[in-house]
């Protein structure tokens, strides 16, 4: 800072005198005024009895218009706090910050940490201005008395609300943060609670965790992510839930603070909410930004957005770790060079900077553009596809929230709504597995062009991509290479764009839970993409007519049509069930078009295209013997037979 204003501020100081470093932070805040030609700061001690509020009012009675505490995460939140409630004060005064304390997680959340005690107290007197969140917390006890605290950047309930009782104030002097790990760690071993976790009013069932942390904090000392898409200007509170199942379920744990990784195998996960109500089964041990305040059988927070001024450095103009282009990227959003953006992850140095330029890429579109954006990542020509990037890249629960939310409302605005195909691949694409009528591995004939005439037949765009997606209960590796080999094998096909849904090596136990698997896919689909209508295509062999089934169950609107490759010789009163149900069987690609034709899913021109390719490719099989040959070509040719009997360029039936 060079060019000081001519204008005098009297600074006043809040400090907590115990902290070993707070003598040399004063001394630095009054380095700070004198350069700047300001009368010298008043200063004003906290003790046991005050920590806070009462000093302020007095310096803001004295006319003070720049505050700064000096102190760790408990001076900081009462003098935060008093200040908010100081009336007109609260909108001309703001708060600096010179911490001392043992974690300093307020100002490593702000980006304080790191600068020496002459730096930090520039930004404290002198630097940027910005209206920044608290929080409020009620604790119920198990007598049912209440007691309200005010919340500077986390409260917790459980195993890190005992670490934080045990942990001596001789052992945070002589070895800091490391005091509070070691009481943490000794508390590894120990019962879970059970604690029902509330988000914004919404039902929850009772679930066994070890600690929850709800506030604006960021990161914990050592730099470790704690919960990395907070914001102490967002008007939103954080959750992180750590719930290990085993002892050995604590190695996921630090491996997921490590990799910065959040659910799955890591037992911690992360939302994003303006209202938490924890209800625990029995009294818990809970804390207020670091400091014990009993235990409690219920714990309600809430946020006050904006409620105080805050002096930080200058926030960065794009995520740690993203490439100098991220920004002009996002200020001229289109749907083409964000997917691009999106889909070279070589070119970030953060798992983090990738993971919020994924939301924010997200954010920036809206309506048809967003669809046409989730279309070219879900067409991607590897795994780091539309389904990757939210629920792989995005671990963050918080984040993915808002992408969902934000999909979930642009899609209202869409009129008219795109057909989708999911297709499974084995005995539906190709003879795999249970279908004896053709050799092992042969495209079934007509069946690339039944996709493309269920993609150009009903869209609102015929040439838009990834309008076809494959469905299969096949495992994602952490690497992608499963999957990086399906698609290898799909490529030489001749399909128009698509992507693919993987499933779970668990879902590939028996037909159920290859069932489970793919119908879990088929949520993730209808949340990425709920403005499209959606065409099913299965086989008989694999459990995928459970599967239409629950999706008929699940979306009924949305899903328009379920087609299964009948490969195991259904009886016919079977089929004249499933068919009330809405489930088709079908003998062949060209019974599909056939279908499809029949309610308006497929074009005339659309029917003749399949019928055509069907009878084209069916003289290029080679067959594994004449009686396969003769009663295979049979079916197909009546199924051919039937389609060119239609009248053509008449409209279908209803």
């Amino acid at each position: 800072m060079t060019n000081w204003s001519n204008v005098e501020h009297l600074c006043g100081i809040v400090v907590h005198p115990a902290k070993a470093r707070s003598a040399d932070a004063v001394a630095a805040v009054r380095r700070a005024t004198r350069r700047r030609g300001w009368p010298e700061p008043v200063v004003r001690e906290t003790t046991a009895e005050s920590s806070g509020a009462e000093q302020v009012g007095e310096l803001l009675a004295l006319g003070v218009d720049r505050l700064v505490a000096v102190g760790g995460d408990g001076t900081v939140r009462d003098v935060a706090a008093a200040l908010s409630r100081s009336g007109e004060a609260a909108d001309r005064v703001a708060l600096g910050v010179v911490p001392t304390g043992t974690a300093n997680l307020w100002s490593r959340t702000v980006g304080l940490h790191g600068l020496s005690l002459d730096a930090a107290s520039e930004v404290a007197v002198d630097g940027p201005v910005r209206d920044t969140d608290l929080a409020w917390v009620t604790v119920t006890r198990a007598d049912g008395t209440t007691l309200d605290h005010d919340v500077a950047v986390v409260a917790g309930i459980g195993m890190d609300a005992e670490a934080f009782a045990a942990t001596q104030e001789r052992h945070k002097e002589h070895l800091g943060w490391a005091a509070y790990f070691a009481a943490l760690g000794r508390r590894a071993i120990g019962d879970p609670t059970a604690v029902t976790v509330r988000l914004d009013g919404r039902e929850a069932e009772p679930e066994l965790v070890r600690t929850v942390l709800v506030g604006n904090c960021r990161v914990l000392p050592l730099g470790l992510p704690l919960m990395r898409s907070a914001s102490m200007t967002d008007g939103r509170l954080d959750v992180l839930v750590v719930a290990p199942r085993t002892l050995l379920g604590w190695a996921g744990v630090a491996l997921g603070v490590l990799t910065r990784r959040r659910g799955r195998w890591t037992g911690m996960r992360t939302h994003r909410t303006r209202h938490v109500q924890l209800d625990l089964a029995r009294p818990t041990a809970v804390h207020v930004d670091g400091d014990p305040v009993g235990e409690a059988v219920s714990v309600e927070l809430g946020v006050t957005p904006g409620a105080v001024l805050v002096r930080s450095p200058a926030p960065a103009k794009r995520p740690v770790g993203a490439p100098p282009d991220a920004e002009r990227v996002l200020a001229d959003p289109t749907p083409e060079s964000l997917a691009q953006a999106l889909q070279r992850p070589g070119r970030w140095t953060s798992g983090h900077a990738h993971e919020q330029l994924v939301h924010d890429a997200f954010l920036a579109l809206e309506g048809r553009d967003l669809t046409r954006f989730k279309s070219l990542l879900g067409s991607g020509r590897d795994h780091r596809d539309l389904e990757h990037l939210v629920f792989d890249v995005v671990d963050d629960e918080g984040l993915r929230a808002d992408i969902l939310d934000h999909i979930r409302t642009q899609a209202a605005t869409v009129d008219v709504p795109d057909l989708h195909v999911l297709s499974d691949i084995d005995d539906t694409l190709r003879c795999a597995l249970h279908d004896k009528r053709y050799p092992r591995g042969t495209v079934y004939p007509g069946v690339v062009a039944l996709y493309r005439a269920l993609d150009a037949g009903h869209a609102a765009d015929p040439e838009s991509p990834g309008d076809l997606t494959f469905v299969t209960a096949r495992p994602m590796d952490p690497a992608g290479l499963i999957e990086q080999h399906t698609r290898r094998g799909l490529g030489e096909l001749g399909l128009p764009p698509h992507s693919v849904l993987s499933g779970t090596f668990g879902g590939l136990r028996n037909h159920d839970a290859m069932a489970g698997a793919k119908i879990e896919n088929f949520r993730r689909f209808r949340a990425l993409m709920p403005e499209t209508h959606v065409v099913f295509v299965g086989d008989s062999g694999q459990g995928d007519i459970e599967v239409g089934r629950r999706m008929l169950e699940a979306d009924p609107e949305a899903v328009r049509l379920v087609l299964i490759h009948d490969v195991v010789d259904t009886p016919p009163a079977q089929r004249d069930a499933l068919r009330d149900e809405g489930i088709v069987l079908v003998d062949s690609p060209v019974t599909g078009a056939i279908e499809a034709h029949a309610v308006g899913l497929v074009s005339d021109s659309g029917l003749a295209s399949v019928t055509d390719a069907a009878e084209r490719e069916l003289t290029r099989i080679e067959w594994d013997s004449p009686g396969q040959r003769d009663a295979t070509t049979s079916l197909v040719e009546r199924d051919l037979a039937r389609a060119r009997t239609l009248a053509i360029g008449t409209p279908p039936a209803p």
